[in-house]
This record gives C-alpha cells, sequence and structure tokens, in this order.
C-alpha cells in the first residue's frame, strides 16, 4: 500500500493559511498537509511521484508577492533564468541545461504547458503566473508524457478551475518604483450546477528601474502587463465534461537593456560619458527601446469517463504577435540605428489521452499527440561601426564599417506522436513503470536574406544576400523506466532511466543561407536518477533527494565565427553533460514554527565541444587558435554549481484581534556564473545572496490578508547576466533584476 501524505507546505514552501489539525480529545497533531500533482498526466500526491518535482502554489507566490516566472529561480534552486534584450532571447535552465538562441526555428529544451498546452513561443511562456493552482518544476527528461521536446525539464503550470460554490478575490500590491499588482476573480454556477464559470483578471506595471542620464532619452526597464483568463465548465452528465478556456495578455515595455560595468577608456562610449562601475545602476543612452508581445489561447479539453477509465481530448488554438525595436546599449552611440523584428506566431495542438485508474495491477496512460506551429518573422537592423570608431579600440575591421540587413523567414514545425507509460504495481510495495514515446517530426525553412540600400557609402550587407528552402523529417524514439519500492510507510526509493528527445531545429540567423547545416540534427538526452520521497515523526517533517546524471548529444546552441563583426549560427555544440543531487526539506517543528529550504549542486560541463568560436578578443595564449577554440570541460553558461533556499514562519495568535499575525523570513544564494557560452572571463556573475521578510495578518476565516514586505533586506547588488560589449567599448555589462536593491511594499488580499 502506498504512503498517505498530509502536508501544510508545497514542496519548497509553507502554504501560508493552513489550519492545525486537532484530535477531539488529544494534544494538537501538526501534520503536513497532501498536495495532489500532476507530473504523470494523473492526480498524484507528490510523495508518490518517482520523479523530481518542486511546487509553488498560488500562496506561496501571493505571500511573496511574486507573479513572474523569473523569479522562480529565487524559489527552486537548480531553477535558472537567463535575461536578454528582448524577451525571445531570455530563457529558463534547468540542471543547467536550456536553450539560448536568437533563432526562432528551435524549441525549448525546458518546455512550458498551462493546463495542458504547450506555450508557443519563449516570450509567450514568460508572461504573468495569474490565478495559478500550482507551478510544478519537473526535473530532467519530460517530453515523454508532456505534448513534446522538454528534454532537460518541464513547466507544468495549472490554473484554478471553475467551482459550484460562488467565490471571488481581489489582490493589489504596491512598492517602489510605482510597481503595481492588482489581480481578481469571480467564479462559480452560472444558472445551473451543470454550467460553471471563471472569469480571472491581473495586471501588474511598474516604472523604468533604470536612470538614464542623457538629457534626450527615457529611463529604460519597466513593466506594463495585463490579461484575463476565461474559462466555462459543462457537466454534460455524470460522465462527460467539457472545458472551454480562453486566455488573452498583453506586455508592452521598454526593455531591456544592460547597465555598463566597464567601459574602454579613450573609447567614445568613455568619452561621452557612459557610466560605468561594479554597482552601476545607470546609463547614458539617446535610443529608446520597445517591445510589445500578445498571446491568444483557445482551447477545449473533453473528459469522459468510460467505466474506470478516462478519456481526455485536449483540442488547442494559438496566436502570438512579438515586436520589438532593441537600440539602447547603455551608452549614447547609436550602435543600432534599426533592429525591428515581427514575429507572428500560429500553432495547433490536438491530444488524445486514455487514463486507467490507478488501484489496477497493471495501469497506464496513453494518448496520441499532433502539432503544428508556423512563425513568420521580418527583421530588418542596421548596425553602425562608424559611430563607435572601432578601429581606434585595436579591433580591426575586414573593409566593414557598417552593415545592413533583412531577414525575412517562415519556419513550420508539424509533429505526430503516439506514446504510454505503463505501471506495474507488482505488490503493495513495489512498483515498476515502462513509458515509451514515438515522434515523426517535419520542419521547414523559407528564408530570404536581403540589405536595406541607401544606407551610407561605408555600408555593406551584414549577410551573404541570397535565399534557401529547406526542409528535414526525423523519428525519434523516447522511453523512461522506473522502478519503485516502499521501504516503509513513510519512505519510498525509486530509480529511474531515461532517453529524451527534442526534434530538428532550423537555423534562422542571418547566417542561414550560407549555413552548412540550415537545419541541425535532433538534440538527445540520456538521463538516470535515484531519488527518495520520505516523512518522518508522524508527517511533521518530510524530506526527499535526488541524484542524477544526463548526458546531451548534438545539444542546440548558438555559435560565432569568431571574427568582427561575428556571424552567428545554430549549431549541434556536441556533447554535454550535468551531474548533481536536489535535497528538499519541510518541517513543523511547533504549532507556530515551520521551516523549509531546498538546495541544487549542478556540476554541468560541455563534454566535447571542439572547434566553437572564441570570444571577443581572445587570444592564442587564452586557447584561440585559427577563430575556433576547445571548450571540452568547460562549465555550461547560465548555471550555478551551488544554490539553496530556507525559510522560515512564525506564526502568532492574536486572540484579541479577529485575525492573526505571522513572520516570515527567506533566503537564496548561489554561486557564481558563467554567462557566455563561449567562456569569456570577463562574463562571470559573482556569486551573491539575498535576504526578505514579510511581516503578514490573515483573519481566522480566510476572508482576508495584509502584508508588508522587504525585498533584499540587505540591499545586495547581484546581476541575471552578464554581457560582453568590446565591440561597443564596453566589455562589461550587467542585467539587473528589479530587487538588484532593496525594496520595500505592501499587498492585501481580499476572498468574497
Amino acid at each position: 500500500m502506498k504512503m498517505s501524505r498530509v502536508l501544510c507546505v508545497s514542496a519548497l514552501v509553507v502554504t501560508p493559511w493552513c489550519s492545525f489539525a486537532q484530535e477531539a480529545t488529544t494534544e494538537p497533531v501538526y501534520n503536513l498537509e497532501e498536495i495532489i500533482v500532476t507530473a504523470q498526466r494523473r492526480d498524484q500526491a507528490l510523495q508518490d511521484v518517482p520523479i523530481s518535482v518542486a511546487v509553488v502554489t498560488d500562496e506561496q507566490l501571493r505571500e511573496r508577492s511574486e507573479n513572474e516566472v523569473s523569479e522562480l529561480a529565487k524559489m527552486v534552486p537548480g531553477f535558472s533564468f537567463a535575461d536578454s534584450s528582448s524577451d525571445d532571447g531570455k530563457s529558463i535552465a534547468i540542471r543547467g541545461v536550456g536553450t539560448r538562441t536568437f533563432s526562432r526555428g528551435v524549441e525549448q529544451s525546458v518546455g512550458t504547458v498551462v493546463d495542458g498546452v504547450v506555450a508557443s513561443s519563449v516570450a509567450t511562456s514568460l508572461l504573468d503566473l495569474s490565478d495559478v493552482a500550482r507551478v510544478e518544476v519537473l526535473r530532467g527528461p519530460q517530453g515523454m508524457l508532456f505534448g513534446k521536446n522538454a528534454s532537460a525539464g518541464l513547466l507544468n503550470i495549472t490554473t484554478n478551475a471553475p467551482t459550484e460554490e460562488f467565490s471571488a478575490s481581489f489582490g493589489a500590491s504596491y512598492a517602489e518604483e510605482n510597481e503595481v499588482k492588482l489581480n481578481g476573480h469571480v467564479s462559480g454556477a452560472l444558472g445551473s450546477d451543470r454550467l460553471l464559470g471563471r472569469l480571472a483578471m491581473y495586471s501588474s506595471s511598474r516604472d523604468p528601474m533604470l536612470e538614464n542620464i542623457h538629457p534626450a532619452g527615457n529611463d529604460y526597464n519597466d513593466r506594463d502587463e495585463w490579461g484575463l483568463r476565461g474559462k466555462l465548465l459543462y457537466h454534460a452528465s455524470d460522465e462527460l465534461d467539457f472545458l472551454l478556456s480562453y486566455v488573452h495578455s498583453e506586455r508592452d515595455h521598454s526593455c531591456c537593456t544592460s547597465v555598463p560595468a566597464v567601459v574602454m577608456p579613450g573609447s567614445r562610449a568613455d568619452r561621452l560619458g557612459t557610466p560605468s562601475g561594479p554597482e552601476n545602476d545607470k546609463i547614458n543612452e539617446n535610443d529608446d527601446s520597445t517591445g510589445t508581445t500578445e498571446l491568444d489561447v483557445y482551447s477545449l479539453e473533453v473528459n469522459y469517463a468510460v467505466g474506470d477509465h478516462t478519456l481526455t481530448s485536449i483540442t488547442a488554438y494559438t496566436e502570438s504577435l512579438i515586436e520589438s525595436n532593441f537600440l539602447g546599449i547603455g551608452s549614447p552611440v547609436s550602435f543600432l540605428p534599426l533592429n525591428q523584428g515581427t514575429s507572428e506566431i500560429e500553432q495547433f495542438t490536438q491530444e488524445l489521452r486514455l487514463t486507467s485508474a490507478s488501484d489496477q495491477v497493471v495501469s497506464y496512460v496513453a494518448g496520441l499527440y499532433y502539432y503544428n506551429r508556423e512563425e513568420a518573422r521580418e527583421l530588418n537592423r542596421i548596425i553602425d561601426y562608424v559611430g563607435l570608431e572601432v578601429p581606434a579600440l585595436g579591433i580591426p575591421l575586414p573593409g566593414i564599417a557598417g552593415t545592413s540587413l533583412t531577414n525575412n523567414f517562415t519556419v513550420e514545425n508539424e509533429s505526430y506522436s503516439a506514446f504510454a507509460q505503463l505501471t506495474w504495481n507488482i505488490n503493495e510495495t513495489s512498483r515498476l513503470s515502462l513509458g515509451a514515446r514515438y515522434n515523426n517530426e517535419d520542419v521547414a525553412l523559407q528564408q530570404t536574406i536581403g540589405f536595406i540600400p541607401n544606407v551610407g557609402p561605408l555600408f555593406s550587407p551584414e549577410a551573404t544576400p541570397g535565399s534557401i528552402t529547406a526542409s528535414a523529417t526525423d523519428d525519434g524514439m523516447s522511453w523512461r523506466l522506473i522502478g519503485e519500492k516502499d521501504l516503509s510507510d513513510e519512505f519510498m526509493l525509486y530509480a529511474s532511466a531515461s532517453k529524451g528527445y527534442k526534434g530538428p531545429g532550423a537555423n534562422t540567423l542571418p547566417s542561414g543561407v550560407g549555413a552548412s547545416q540550415p537545419i541541425v540534427r535532433p538534440e538527445i538526452p540520456t538521463s538516470y536518477e535515484l531519488g527518495i520521497k520520505s516523512q518522518w515523526l508522524d508527517n511533521r517533517v518530510r524530506f526527499n533527494a535526488a541524484a542524477f546524471y544526463t548526458t546531451f548529444e548534438d545539444f542546440h546552441a548558438t555559435a560565432s565565427d569568431g571574427k568582427t563583426p561575428p556571424t552567428f549560427f545554430l549549431a549541434n555544440a556536441g556533447e554535454l553533460e550535468t551531474q548533481g543531487f536536489e535535497l528538499e526539506f519541510d518541517a513543523r517543528l511547533t504549532e507556530r514554527l515551520s521551516v523549509w529550504g531546498s538546495l541544487a549542486y549542478i556540476d554541468a560541463i560541455y563534454s566535447d565541444y571542439k572547434n566553437t568560436a572564441c570570444y571577443t578578443g581572445q587570444t592564442a595564449a587564452e586557447g584561440c587558435v585559427n577563430g575556433v577554440q576547445d571548450l571540452t570541460g568547460a562549465p555550461l553558461p547560465n548555471v550555478a554549481e551551488l544554490s539553496y533556499t530556507a525559510s522560515a514562519r512564525y506564526d502568532m495568535p492574536l486572540e484579541s484581534m479577529p485575525f492573526d499575525a505571522f513572520l516570515m523570513g527567506s533566503y537564496f544564494r548561489q554561486d557564481e556564473v558563467q554567462y557566455n557560452n563561449a567562456n569569456n572571463p570577463n562574463t562571470i556573475g559573482d556569486a551573491y545572496g539575498i535576504a526578505d521578510l514579510t511581516l503578514g495578518v490573515a483573519s481566522r476565516d480566510g476572508r482576508y490578508s495584509a502584508q508588508l514586505y522587504v525585498k533584499n533586506v540587505f540591499d545586495e547588488y547581484y546581476v541575471t547576466s552578464v554581457q560582453d560589449g568590446v565591440t561597443i567599448g564596453i566589455p562589461v555589462l550587467h542585467s539587473l533584476d528589479y530587487t538588484y536593491t532593496r525594496r520595500f511594499g505592501v499587498s492585501v488580499q481580499i476572498q468574497f
């Protein structure tokens, strides 16, 4: 018999408003309350899932006043977020592995699924976490059961469902830089207990957080986003349900420039008064950058009970529009007079899934999946090397003083797959699961490279003009084998081996027309994991751990020819490996005191990556020979070797008041991080640790709560990315998070 588990905390953070269970005639028992996840496409207790999973709930997000995917990095060690000048250039990684490339023809190694629907792009997967029930971070290859790809891991986001009883809520928070967050929902029956509805809305805005000292320039890095989610649930019969959903989100921002940390003496950037320093947070920028992301998702989920089986159909259509004109480099040099890009994405998915009852000798999940995604993009760009006076910096330009480019392409990806996972319940304490997925992938690319005429006599095309039509078809198999053993009612040991699959990717960068591989080979991970799930002291302490070893063949990465100006292209990056372990604990020490924490140790390296591009300015003594270097053994970018979080919450009953109070503190720390694919020593971010504090009150009936909070209590400057800008006279640029400095705020939540 599998363990019965009760959990008043999620996988990482204590649920704030849980009640204390009490026996009628005994002392109080402060158990941990059960949490349900769908990491194996069926409802299961978290402690029964033989996968390394971290969970963040809606209460935890509200308690911390967080609503951005990037902030999960401070709540889930081993989950990292890579910043960029545009939403499409950002990426997330799990266990050190994620796809970071400006090529739009390749999908992410870490997938995002919202209510069973795969996100259509990186930009749309980063939109607000609104009205969520929970966010599950699934570590390791997950593409076998979830749509497609997800070769390194998955964000599985579940939003709140319509309710039979009427409910409504309103939440608001205000913090420095005029950060205003609003959210609310209304849910209930619509004239009949067979028809239920839910409508949730949100908005999130703040002023630009980077001061621009240029007299004609605007401040940078703001946030302005809003969205809604509507759901209609129709109970046609006791066996048949229809759930119709619609999501709309919009984001407009003047984003995302980096701040100069080091400026080359004597360069034009230096002479024009570009601010710099190890903790600089100002820019001197004469250009404005803009970006817009719009998303519409229509989905229909049908669940039909057939005996003790459930047949599920999820049909979804997604439209998204992503526009950007990123010009700002933090210095009053018009390096990019024009950098206008527009992407239109359409995606259709259809899933059919049959799920058996879980208490059978052999239980299973099996299904079919169809995926079609088309992206059309136009890019117009001018790079002005003349204004940079680059030759004065000692960087030779091979007859090129400026370039212009038009890059228009369409990429279509079509996929058919069949999948199944069977679990043999050998006896009451032992289980064996075997899963497999067959994928048929078609990728087609049409691309035309040109240049903008009449752009100065010294300017030339950025890339070789021309057109290309390329396509590839590939068949791939994913599989997973898991063994589980209950050593006691409260201790489960599991071991797994899996092989993942991420389909071919198209090189949509300007080098695509002349690339030797316009479509790169699939990315193949092989992973091994050993873990425990345990609870102690009558379910008052929970401790989970997992050790892993994963290799990736033909990892998808952006490479460069190392020249000035550089040529970038999508490539298969040989082999890489990541290994390490994750620890998580939660404990209810007393009626009032709870503690929890998590730690990730990750050793992620290129195990075979020869003949890759040098970083700008790299010498032969530093390993650059004929424009290439050998990165075998070098660390992967954007991953901290060690990261951890520790938190505590103390509840304070106020018997004379209609509410109780609590005090919560959390601390997150990570090691230094190399942020550059080419292992540039100038692009290493220092280790840092930040602490947050919250003082809150909550009514005993759960109707309202209010909090005062401080983020980054000790005002520690830290960066989320480091870029190399030697070409523009700025060798080191820092990207900053909103909490790079101390922030105070207040929030309220009301339930009706």
